[in-house]
């Protein structure tokens, strides 16, 4: 088999996009509004509806004739009935009078301007009102918010709880959304035993497994199954043959480097598709991305930091684009560096840090820690990655880096 080797950030980043697209048609499906929070709107959508739907009070107060107050602006007027929020049963205002109101209710026939309450004072059925304002003072017109006919989401977009609120008010109670990306996760090797297995010589509890699982559950995925690989190339085929379904995204962990024991890379030369294997960054260096039968296919490296920042990198934008999202991506964050770092390699570097800002020195990021693959406690103490170009460069304390925050990664649609 063929495939290649060794390729830049840039590259992975296009082949990956290239084959998701090749491999996935998702078809929208029609959900209750109440069940849509990050799925991603299928269709455009149209208000049937103004919002308001009536002119309303913006404020508990007073609905008045302007004029009757407008030398002057205060002064006392006669009290009528009030006009309550979801009556409609619609007041009528006397000349030289005022409707106690409350927010969101019907504006009475003949006022034309709210005062709010803090501005009055009654006795004996009347009330004096101060500082009146403008004609039109806290009235919410028809239509100010959203007009009848107009757009109110572009399709193509993560839906947030201020999104479903927005469609709600306009009375929409179902809409067509893309259906969540099926995940298929795979970690292991037979050093690996779960937490609450025995702990014995030679064997290490599975960090990776409950680290990717819950990168995968904060996308909103569909999980759909989870397991161990043993260092087995049958038992691997055997797994990749039941799960390797059309619209799956399959993840894997470990087994994807040059050992004697790395079968993930030889069940998928033999079996598979490889459309790449190493990327020319770091960490992650060994990632391995293709195709098994109609499935899409991620073999990550066994080294928890790797495993991380290719997730980061490469599986959470396909992930989103396979639901059909429209990924903005965000800029990078100018920074300085508080400590010196030495780069001697030439590849992309992604070294875990610290963001912080300072109102005096602006945005500062810190290296965290020992900046080894196989230490996870450099990425719990870590808020974002400084991204290093290929080439090798000594940066001191002071030097503007790009700094890319994990949260514009976990989360684009926030952004």
């Amino acid at each position: 088999m063929t495939y290649l080797t060794k390729i830049s950030y840039s590259q992975a980043q296009k082949r990956i996009s290239a084959k998701a697209e090749e491999l996935f048609s998702p078809v929208p499906e029609v959900v209750d509004i109440n069940n849509c929070l990050n799925r991603v709107l299928a269709n455009e959508l149209m208000a049937k509806i103004n919002v308001p739907a009536f002119n309303n009070s913006a404020m508990d107060g007073y609905a008045i004739r302007h004029s009757d107050l407008a030398i002057e602006k205060q002064g006392w007027l006669t009290l009528q009935k009030p006009q309550y929020a979801g009556s409609s049963e619609l007041q009528v205002l006397e000349e030289n009078s005022a409707i106690p109101i409350m927010t969101g209710a019907l504006i009475p026939d003949g006022a034309d301007t709210i005062v709010v309450i803090e501005n009055s004072q009654t006795k004996d059925e009347k009330v004096h009102l101060r500082d009146i304002g403008e004609k039109g003072s806290y009235i919410r017109k028809i239509g100010a918010d959203i007009k009848a006919g107009s757009k109110i989401l572009e399709k193509n977009i993560r839906l947030k709880a201020q999104d479903i609120g927005l469609i709600s008010s306009v009375g929409c109670q179902k809409i067509a959304v893309y259906p969540k990306t099926k995940v298929i996760l795979f970690t292991g090797g037979d050093e690996i035993i779960q937490v609450g297995e025995e702990m014995t010589q030679g064997k290490v509890y599975d960090s990776v497994r409950p680290t990717l699982k819950g990168l995968l559950q904060s996308q909103n995925c569909e999980i759909v199954h989870v397991a161990s690989f043993a260092d087995n190339p049958e038992q691997i085929k055997q797994a990749l043959d039941k799960y390797a379904q059309p619209n799956t995204v399959i993840i894997s962990n470990g087994g994807v480097s040059a050992g004697d024991k790395d079968y993930i890379l030889s069940v998928m030369q033999e079996h598979g598709q490889i459309d790449f294997h190493k990327v020319n960054i770091k960490p992650g260096f060994p990632l391995l991305f293709g195709q098994y039968n109609d499935a899409l296919f991620f073999g990550l490296p066994g080294n928890p930091v790797s495993s991380y920042t290719n997730f980061c990198q490469f599986v959470i934008p396909t992930l989103r684009m396979l639901e059909g999202e429209k990924i903005i991506q965000a800029a990078f964050i100018r920074a300085k560096m508080t400590r010196n770092y030495s780069k001697q390699n030439y590849r992309r570097e992604f070294v875990r840090a610290r963001l912080s800002y300072d109102p005096t020195t602006g945005f500062e990021v810190c290296v965290s820690g020992n900046q080894s693959s196989g230490r996870l406690t450099s990425v719990t103490s870590a808020n974002c990655f400084i991204v290093l170009n290929e080439t090798p460069e000594d940066y001191k304390i002071g030097d503007q880096v790009n700094v890319q925050r994990f949260v514009d990664l976990l989360y684009p649609h926030l952004i």
